[in-house]
């Protein structure tokens, strides 16, 4: 399952353009196509920028303007599909700030 303090970056093996605000990608093992949803598209934008899964569902909060629970949820079950589809890979995990 994967975390909040992962990083998910993108399967290298992938391609993908946003055309008309939404995210389309072609994984070129099997040959699939996925078009996601604004909100998809823009999780797909956010991979780009090394982020944890965690400040990833912070900005889809602020974003869409749903509660931190249900961007949280949305977020890590939407990479976990993506994920068991090898669209996206693990990157490691973020040190917690210990301040």
């Amino acid at each position: 399952m994967i975390s909040l303090d992962q990083v998910v970056c993108r399967n290298k093996q992938t391609a993908s353009r946003i055309l008309a605000g939404e995210a389309i990608v072609l994984t070129p093992a099997d040959s699939r196509i996925y078009a996601f949803n604004e909100t998809g598209s823009r999780v797909w934008e956010l991979l780009a920028d090394e982020l944890t899964v965690g400040q990833i569902a912070d900005r889809i909060q602020g974003e869409f303007q749903v509660s931190q629970e249900q961007a949280q949820a949305d977020v890590v079950a939407f990479l976990q599909t993506l994920l068991d589809r090898g669209v996206v890979t693990l990157s490691g995990y973020v040190e917690p700030d210990r301040r």
